[in-house]
This record gives C-alpha cells, sequence and structure tokens, in this order.
C-alpha cells in the first residue's frame, strides 16, 4: 500500500518542502493516506482519541516548521511527503524501519516530481537515514564523513525484519542544522524527526546549538 506523495498544500504555490520517513506509525499498523496526517491540520479538531492522535502528529509537523522558519510561511504554503511512501514491515521494538534503497530512489523521484511544479525554497530532510538516502543517492550534495558514519550496518539490512543502524552513533550531529543545496540551488535543512521536537534533555545538550544557528540563518 502506497500512500500520496504529497498532502496538505498548493504546490505550485508551496515554499516550504519537509521530507519524512514512511507512512506506517511506529507502534500501530496504522497508514497514514497523506504524509504526517497532514490533511488533518485543515480539518475541525476532531474529538474522538485516535482522531485527535492523527490531528496532534500534523500540528506537531506544522509548529515545528512554523518555528524553524520564524513563522514566515503560511501552513499551506508547506507541502508535507516521505521519502518512503510505503508501508514496510515494522523493525524489532526500539529500532529504526529500514529503507530498501529501490524505496528511496522511488521517493526522490517522487520528490523531484513535486519540485518540478513548485516555486520551493527550503527542504527540511527529517532524520539521519532519510538524510543518508538523500545524500547517498545525490538528491543533495553533503558530506564524506556523514555518509560513512550512518551507513546502515550490514546486521541491521540482513535482519528479519531488517532495521536501520548506523555505523558510528551520534553520525547526525554532523550534519543536523546545516544548510546544504541541491543541484538546481535549493536549500536543504536536516533535521531530527518531529518526535525529537521540542528538543529536551540531551538531544537539546546536542542539538541545541545547531537549531539556533539554523533558525538565525532561516531569517
Amino acid at each position: 500500500m502506497a500512500t500520496k506523495s504529497f498532502c496538505a498544500g498548493d504546490i505550485k504555490n508551496a515554499k516550504i518542502l519537509v521530507i519524512g520517513h514512511d507512512p506506517r506509525l511506529q507502534v500501530s499498523n496504522t497508514v497514514a493516506d497523506f504524509a504526517f496526517f497532514g490533511e488533518y491540520y485543515f480539518k475541525q479538531i476532531p474529538t474522538q482519541t485516535k482522531e485527535l492522535r492523527k490531528y496532534k502528529l500534523a500540528a506537531a509537523v506544522y509548529d515545528y516548521i512554523s518555528h524553524l522558519t520564524s513563522h514566515s510561511f503560511l501552513a499551506k504554503q508547506i507541502v508535507l511527503t516521505n521519502l518512503c511512501n510505503k508501508a514496510l514491515p515494522h523493525a524489532p521494538k526500539g529500532k529504526t524501519v529500514y529503507i530498501p534503497e529501490a524505496e528511496a530512489r522511488n521517493g526522490i523521484t517522487a520528490i523531484q516530481n513535486i519540485l518540478s511544479q513548485s516555486s520551493i525554497e527550503v527542504i527540511f530532510a527529517m532524520s539521519e537515514q532519510v538524510n543518508y538516502w538523500l545524500q547517498k543517492l545525490e538528491f543533495y550534495m553533503g558530506e564524506t564523513q556523514f555518509l560513512s558514519s550512518s551507513e546502515p550496518k550490514v546486521r541491521g539490512r540482513s535482519h528479519n525484519p531488517p532495521f536501520y543502524e548506523p555505523t558510528q552513533g551520534r553520525a547526525f550531529t554532523q550534519i543536523c542544522g546545516n544548510r546544504y543545496l541541491t543541484g538546481d540551488g535549493r536549500s536543504v535543512v536536516p533535521i531530527l524527526h518531529v518526535k525529537q521536537w521540542p528538543l529536551r534533555g540531551p538531544f537539546t545538550k546536542a542539538y541545541g546549538k545547531a537549531y539556533e544557528t539554523c533558525i538565525n540563518a532561516l531569517k
């Protein structure tokens, strides 16, 4: 089952693109019809618990991106997508779902299609694995050290079900909050997944300064 390659927002007038991981929720079999259940943000706030959770996830993403861009854009100028638009097998408990290279390539094709129809200026790419594939498959030019450090371990890829585990820990601190460019000159900013926002505890210590720099650079 595949989800839509984008959700709410006017692509032709969009200025921001957010790239998430995959459409299946981490601890359930629910698969989002649109990335991050983004369509819920533009509807009346639901009262049923399950539906409210979907709304809260969508709201968290829009609030996250709004904060990073100093509230400079309307929600409808923000388009959400995933690198992988296919429901993948759940990873073992406590592990991260592994995105196969073929699915990452498909995702990049879908992303390039979105960009071809838009005037998007800034792309926020969530999570270490998403940025690994975006650099590995040359969607944007990054850093050799990050690619080496974030390369998936064989034990994770070969496990059944597979999971993503980087070669070295803390690899994402090398690039998070930095600004990179695609081949056509659009900015790409690697950021933590929305589930790590707002920063707390060790995430504040590891990424706080990078986020401050990022926010100031985007003003």
